[in-house]
């Protein structure tokens, strides 16, 4: 371990320490500003980019929190993922409204981007839920929960007079919590061609040194199922049964709620995707920012024989109506 890392993990180390030994005096000061603003009707919905991993939902969050004046969870805030409005206070002290500029990443991880960058937290997220599964169905959620999330959420929003744009695709897989706590929320499902998708995540677990077969990633409500399958016919399931549950879930949701684009919008059109997400979520742009240079390619980078597999296991499913029957 080099000298810097080992220096890096201490200095975490001891903000962790100081943070957990200050959590009771931050949360108190929070509370004022919870019985003030969370009381009030809520401002803007929050907005949530779901949809299967691997189809530039990352790319997508990091344009859209860097171009338009609205809230993120950056890497800050989520250094104080139990006191959320601390983190999002702090983090506004210490970098008002200024672009993050950062259109790299490691698989969502932007660490290396500094402290203002978007992160995923899924930790924030974690202090109810649980961390074997993703899906989350009624007999999950409990009042206290959802009373919990919304107070967080509604205060942020509130105080800041902005909306929140979360993204964390695991979050697709729990709409029908999401419903409870804000049922008039806002979703930017994206999605990629299924062979490209399935291309890539088959890539990212040789990259990070997974069996093809071991799961990764977000796990549909058939993860038991999926884990037993073959590689190429668990990724496309994968991306199958995510995407089914979202649509599925969608019901649930006025359809206004809902704004769907495509990976290949991010491309050459991604200034349009720009203006439709722009006024989808309702926030002017920032006055000063880096404009993203995104040159997104779809091509085939895997053995032929790899390729037919994948081809084969798409074509059994019904990728228009999402009856795997």
């Amino acid at each position: 371990m080099s000298k810097y890392l080992k220096l890096s993990n201490y200095i975490n180390f001891i903000i962790n320490k100081l943070y957990l030994f200050l959590l009771p005096s931050i949360k108190k000061w929070e509370q004022k500003y919870y019985t003030k603003y969370s009381n009030q009707p809520l401002k803007y919905q929050p907005v949530f980019i779901i949809g299967a991993p691997r189809t530039g939902s990352t790319i997508l969050y990091q344009t859209l929190t860097n171009q338009l004046d609205v809230l993120y969870v950056d890497n800050l805030v989520c250094r104080f993922d139990k006191t959320l409005f601390f983190g999002f206070w702090l983090s506004n002290k210490l970098f008002k409204n200024k672009a993050h500029n950062c259109f790299k990443s490691n698989h969502g991880d932007t660490t290396k981007c500094g402290l203002h960058a978007p992160s995923e937290c899924g930790s924030f997220w974690y202090r109810w839920l649980p961390t074997d599964r993703h899906f989350i169905d009624y007999d999950d959620i409990t009042d206290e929960m959802i009373e919990e999330i919304r107070q967080e959420i509604t205060t942020v929003i509130n105080y800041f007079n902005k909306p929140i744009v979360f993204k964390n695709l695991n979050m697709g897989q729990r709409l029908r919590l999401l419903q409870k706590c804000f049922p008039e929320a806002k979703f930017i499902f994206i999605k990629r061609e299924p062979l490209f998708t399935a291309q890539s995540i088959l890539k990212a677990k040789r990259k990070v040194g997974i069996k093809d077969d071991e799961f990764w990633s977000v796990m549909p409500r058939n993860i038991k199922e999926l884990e037993r399958l073959d590689s190429y016919k668990q990724i496309i399931k994968q991306i199958f049964y995510l995407e089914k549950q979202i649509i599925e879930d969608k019901n649930l949701f006025d359809g206004k709620s809902f704004l769907d684009l495509e990976y290949k919008n991010l491309g050459d059109d991604f200034d349009d995707t720009l203006n439709i997400s722009q006024s989808f979520i309702g926030r002017k742009s920032k006055d000063i920012f880096q404009k993203a240079d995104i040159k997104l390619t779809e091509k085939i980078s895997l053995e032929d024989i790899e390729i037919l597999k994948f081809k084969e296991e798409i074509d059994k499913l019904d990728w228009d109506n999402y009856n795997d029957k």
